[in-house]
């Protein structure tokens, strides 16, 4: 989901939760298909494991004894597979497999686990830059371009190292944390690697408990939204709210999104949470709509994941929302960044022609932050623009993030899009954009985010003072 903007911090990309052994090591090596198998099926991983055992329990008897795991996993296989196709896909992985071999010695083992990801073990090394060498000549033996069907291809690989035997009691443990080290690895770049170390052990174990208390947070109806207010700069009256995710954990109090949405992202949970962050904006609109008439012209803006508008219908399903609860859905907006737009550009266009006929608004969050091509600008129904709150914050005080702030601004006039400003903290940045004419802003200088309660009792204690 879009930004949180009481989320200061940039958001760090968790790792990946641990998965459970059998998970680990389930699918088939080299050509085999990709079947779900437990380990005795597969000789290769089965070899994989024994090795794995007994270098443990040499460890437990042998002071100096080292060995390490790599777990590597290609970069953008994907890509890969769905532009040049199935057969390409295979050649590839098992050129892959080739190479990968042919770095190790003969006492190491080089075995495949799912689609695109292999696990190495490199036996009795004398010390840690011995495995860093071996990752290095992995790389370098996937530098040469891939030949398939008469295209050029060039692979990369991210690779986690795990060093054994401490404190290991099994294969799985060892697994775990070179898988741990490679989703770390991922998050610094195509083709780098990480070792692993104890914090990213409790970093993992932190988030597979997290992730299992948040599967159950939907039907334990822990989640929330709270409402951040939109001024109308001119004359200073709330144009509308943008809805915004929170947890309501039983232990740890009110998390916020920064703080689960990656690790919900990874798992494919965002779905469901998107889903129930949609139904409940409907349903929290349609009783606002009917009890104060100031909501007849009040936006709520909810954010799509990048997920949900991936991988399923959110025109069907927005418009299945809508019709549910009997909200007016001409007051109700959907925030995508500038990435989500061009990473998704034919759906998200579909999407919303489907829904045009009933009101529903498109505004780009983050404006100015990603892309320079403006061409969509056009070619989409966006109602508005949201510059993105690193601008806002330097306002004044740097001659760039002002000059782009205004050109935004001017830009929105141009093409009848309305602008809002995200992030305003101080009086400062509200005296220039209402000298550059901004029509909209939001922030900490007029309020945080509210819950539903504090909004029913504002407007409701407003409604009593004009009767």
């Amino acid at each position: 989901m879009a930004r949180d903007p009481e989320q200061k911090e940039p958001r760090k990309l968790p790792l990946q939760p641990s998965r459970t052994p059998d998970q680990n090591f389930q699918e088939a090596e080299g050509t085999e298909p990709l079947i779900s198998s437990p380990w005795t099926r597969s000789p290769g991983r089965v070899r994989f494991r024994s090795r794995l055992e007994q270098a443990i329990e040499r460890g437990k008897k042998q002071a100096n004894y080292l060995f390490a795991v790599l777990y590597a996993d290609l970069d953008r296989f994907t890509v890969v597979n769905d532009s040049l196709g199935r057969k390409a896909a295979d050649e590839l992985l098992v050129e892959v497999a080739r190479r990968l071999r042919a770095c190790v010695r003969p006492q190491d083992i080089v075995t495949r686990l799912r689609e695109d990801e292999y696990l190495i073990f490199l036996d009795d090394i004398p010390e840690l830059p011995r495995a860093i060498g071996v990752v290095e000549k992995l790389r370098d033996a996937l530098r040469p371009v891939f030949r398939l069907g008469g295209q050029s291809v060039f692979v990369s690989a991210g690779v986690g190292i795990a060093l054994g035997p401490r404190g290991y009691s099994n294969a799985e443990e060892i697994v775990r944390d070179a898988e741990a080290a490679m989703h770390r690895a991922k998050t610094k770049g195509a083709g780098s690697y990480e070792i692993f170390d104890s914090e990213m052990h409790e970093g993992a174990r932190k988030l597979l408990t997290l992730e299992t208390e948040l599967r159950g947070a939907i039907d334990a109806r822990q989640l929330r939204l709270q409402f951040e207010p939109i001024v109308f700069l001119e004359t200073g009256k709330v144009a509308g709210f943008e809805a915004l995710l929170r947890w309501q954990h039983p232990e740890q109090g009110l998390v916020y999104p920064g703080n689960f949405v990656p690790m919900a992202e990874e798992t494919g949970l965002i779905i469901p949470i998107t889903r129930w962050v949609l139904q409940e904006g409907c349903r929290q609109l349609q009783q606002w709509q009917k009890q104060f008439p100031d909501f007849s012209s009040m936006w709520l803006s909810v954010n799509l994941s990048p997920t949900y508008i991936e991988r399923c219908d959110f025109a069907q399903e927005l418009s299945a929302y809508v019709a549910e609860t009997g909200v007016d859905a001409s007051n109700l907006v959907m925030e995508i960044t500038e990435s989500q737009l061009l990473e998704n550009a034919e759906s998200i266009l579909n999407g919303f022609a489907a829904l045009r006929d009933r009101g529903i608004k498109l505004w780009i969050d983050d404006f100015g932050a990603g892309y320079s091509s403006l061409a969509y600008l056009v070619k989409f129904p966006i109602h508005s623009l949201k510059i993105d709150r690193s601008f806002i914050s330097k306002l004044v005080h740097d001659d760039k993030s002002t000059t782009i702030a205004k050109a935004i601004v001017s830009l929105g006039k141009s093409l009848g899009v309305n602008v809002i400003a995200e992030g305003v903290e101080t009086k400062e940045q509200f005296d220039y954009l209402r000298s550059i004419e901004c029509p909209y802003a939001q922030g900490h200088l007029f309020s945080g985010s509210i819950d539903a309660e504090t909004v029913q009792t504002l407007f409701s204690r407003k409604q009593s003072q004009q009767a």
